[in-house]
Parts: C-alpha cells; structure tokens; sequence
C-alpha cells in the first residue's frame, strides 16, 4: 500500500528576505573625487559587483529593502545563498 504524503510532513524552505520583498537595488560607490551609482534587481548580482568594487578600493554600499543601507560586512544578508569560501 502506498504511504500518503501531507502538506504538514514537506519543509519548505522559505524565500530570503531581499526576493520576498523584490525592488531595486542601489550600489553606492565613491573613491577620490569619483562616485559611480548602480542599480539592480537581483540582489545576488548586487553585491558581486559591489564586492568587486570594493576589492579595487572603492567604498561602496547597498541600498534597498525600504531605504536601508548595506555595509560590506551586511551584504551576506542581500544574498540568497550561503557563500562557500
């Protein structure tokens, strides 16, 4: 006989954060005297450009969620994944 499966006994793993709320993500960057603004949807693809940015000497951070902003040390909080090394 067949075992039946119920909503109850599947997990599913909720969305994060940054994807339920959607909207655009800002990368604020200034060095020198040059400032660069970009914006994204994906918040995964945010922060690697910001990552990026900031691995070249720019001081970026991330705007969005309502307003907020993102430091480089709050950034794995924009990512949809655990990063590996």
């Amino acid at each position: 006989m067949a075992a039946m499966i119920s909503n109850e006994d599947v997990e599913i793993p909720l969305e994060p954060v940054a994807r339920i709320r959607g909207g655009i993500f800002t990368i604020h960057a200034t060095r020198n005297d040059e400032s660069r603004v970009t914006h994204r949807i994906i918040p995964d693809v945010a922060v690697a450009q910001a990552r990026v940015l900031n691995d070249a000497g720019w001081r970026v951070s991330i705007s969005g969620l309502g307003g907020r902003q993102f430091s480089p040390s709050e950034f794995y909080q924009l990512l949809s994944f655990d990063r590996i090394g």
